[in-house]
């Protein structure tokens, strides 16, 4: 869980006001210090203190507390927002602690949000600390593998910040987050190993480029890292491959799922019956993954019209050619009329 051994810094910016007004109207940047930090306050069945992440041994129906430490090294008081969180894959092929809307795997019995209390919101005092407790219920029945999530740990938005973004200057601002991770296990529960599916595939869009879009999921309570995918498309029943795409260093929480993106280069999708075959290595194993698929003249149309940096049809030489076909039997309509009324005067 290497993934684990060292808190990670997520910068997001912030940005508002329509494009026009930026254009028109003066803006700021604010260049904000980090002036907080994360510890993990371990409990007694913490596997390993070095860790850097929680790495719980857990009975089943257990109840228990988990503390983390806040501290604000700023010189006024700060508010963070500390949620627990269920580890999930992205779309980037990695694996995601924030807080998320996307769906719960099929196969996650135990999400490690469900398992713990709720988002806090606490002050934390200038050059002071604050510890947060969350309570933790670990599932009644025994479970086989790890249940993987985090405490997801980011500053509350300034009140002058957001005044500024609704006023007539634009500011720029960043926010950080703090994320701890957290792994849950039992003892005595048979050793559980990833496993990969390929599940539904479809032509789509990957940051406006035409794309073919594999979801790929983890059915196991085991993550996998250090993957290495390339992903091939032919036409069914034939040899030559039409597409290809090569990742490496990618990763996968335990029973999640992600759309894996096959970027066509800028080529046009087209209509057909395809083959999808996906090679995948990882650190904890090895498949090789194939699906037929169809795409249809409406979604090849329809996702081609919507993409970027693809070459679009120039009609205008056709428009021209069909002109002068027109033009030309007009005038062999026009030959042919004149020689018969020729015709019928020498009778």
């Amino acid at each position: 869980m290497k993934q684990f051994k060292k808190l990670w810094l997520v910068g997001v910016s912030l940005l508002a006001l329509p494009l026009m007004m930026l254009m028109t109207q003066p803006h700021s940047v604010r260049a904000e210090k980090v002036n907080y930090a994360v510890t993990p306050i371990y409990p007694a069945n913490q596997t390993d203190p070095n860790l850097g992440y929680y790495d719980l041994k857990v009975k089943p129906g257990q109840k228990q507390t988990v503390s983390i430490a806040v501290q604000n090294s700023g010189s006024k008081a700060a508010q963070v927002d500390v949620t627990p969180t269920t580890a999930t894959t992205n779309d980037s092929g990695l694996m995601n602690y924030q807080p998320s809307d996307k769906a719960k795997d099929s196969t996650l019995k135990y999400a490690f949000s469900d398992l713990m209390s709720g988002s806090q919101r606490v002050t934390i005092p200038a050059n002071g600390s604050q510890t947060v407790t969350f309570t933790l219920q670990a599932p009644k029945a025994d479970f086989a593998g790890k249940i993987s999530g985090g405490f997801y740990v980011s500053e509350v938005a300034d009140d002058a910040v957001t005044k500024s973004l609704s006023g007539k200057g634009a500011t720029l601002t960043n926010r950080y987050a703090y994320v701890v991770g957290v792994v849950l296990h039992q003892d005595g529960q048979p050793t559980v190993k990833p496993s990969l599916r390929l599940q539904a595939v479809k032509p789509g869009l990957v940051n406006a480029h035409t794309a073919i879009i594999a979801n790929l999921q983890n059915t196991h309570a085991e993550s996998l890292g250090e993957m290495d995918i390339k992903a091939e498309i032919r036409k069914v029943g034939q040899a030559t491959v039409l597409y290809q795409n090569h990742q490496q260093g990618l990763q996968m929480a335990p029973n999640s799922n992600f759309n894996y993106g096959i970027n066509l280069k800028n080529k046009p999708l087209k209509a057909g019956r395809y083959q999808l075959k996906m090679t995948v290595k990882g650190n904890k194993g090895s498949w090789v993954l194939t699906k037929e698929f169809t795409i249809t003249r409406q979604q090849a149309n329809k996702y081609n019209d919507k993409a970027v940096e693809l070459p679009k049809t120039n009609w205008w030489p056709y428009i021209i050619i069909g002109l002068l076909a027109v033009i030309i039997l007009f005038l062999i309509w026009l030959l042919w009329k004149r020689r018969k009324h020729d015709e019928d005067e020498t009778k």
